[in-house]
């Protein structure tokens, strides 16, 4: 058995489609143990400003002070979090929605003062993702806790799940609202890390998909099997993606 590390992208959320569900499914019943987690980045936005708080991103990260943290927090755990387990558990009742702070699942370290309560994934708790992995589906929300003092921290769900993927040797599924990484308007089925690097230099990936596929080779020089970037409007590209390299891209040495 291997693990299956799902991150979904918080677009895809929006309007999460039923295959993907049947994907995720079939992947445990084939011998696959899948973890997910999720973003809500729409869902955040949306609180924030019925709160008539503005929005602040630095580096791609959310500025996040006290009340951003909050909404956040309330948001991830009391609303995204719930609706992603009811809709699995409407197909089969196994998804058990957890966060940082339960079973001290992962250890987090704060990330420069300027982000505000903003953190990355430092290590995580193997025994207990194994333990929850025996009965349930983890459908794990990125927000983090400070053990020592007690502080709540918002984390980047994608640099969540390369960890998860890389300490649990897992393979890597991005579910997003993307085909994949394109060059010169195709997709790159298969991009190596040396592909990578080469493409970032000759600037043909840049913008938002250089943190995506930097983290994919940070990911799988520590553990990780494969990253792959799949289309989440593309019926049962989960399923397709785990048998073949003909959906999306898939990123390894």
């Amino acid at each position: 058995m291997k693990y299956a590390v799902i991150k979904i992208g918080g677009s895809i959320l929006n309007n999460l489609s039923q295959t993907i569900i049947e994907d995720i499914l079939t992947l445990k019943k084939e011998n696959y143990v899948p973890i997910i987690v999720h973003g809500g980045g729409p869902f955040i936005n949306k609180q924030l400003s019925k709160m008539g708080v503005e929005s602040k991103f630095v580096d791609g990260l959310r500025v996040t002070d006290d009340e951003v943290l909050r909404q956040t927090s309330n948001t991830l755990i009391g609303e995204v979090n719930p609706q992603v387990v009811y809709q699995i558990n409407q197909h089969a009742p196994i998804a058990i929605g957890v966060n940082g702070i339960d079973m001290n699942l992962f250890d987090i370290e704060p990330l420069h003062s300027k982000y505000g309560y903003v953190a990355e994934c430092s290590s995580v708790n193997k025994d207990a993702i194994e333990q929850i992995c025996l009965y349930s589906i983890p459908v794990v929300a990125p927000i983090g806790i400070d053990r020592n003092s007690g502080q709540r921290y918002n984390i980047n769900a994608d640099s969540l799940a390369y960890k998860i993927a890389s300490e649990m040797k897992g393979d890597l599924f991005l579910i997003s609202d993307i085909p994949g990484v394109l060059i010169k308007d195709e997709v790159k089925s298969n991009l190596s890390i040396n592909d990578i690097n080469n493409y970032i230099e000759t600037t043909e990936i840049y913008g938002g998909m250089i943190p995506k596929v930097t983290g994919a080779i940070t990911a799988i020089k520590d553990g990780c099997k494969s990253v792959k970037i799949i289309p989440g409007a593309s019926e049962h590209a989960l399923l397709k993606s785990s048998i073949s390299n003909k959906v999306g891209t898939t990123i390894t040495l």
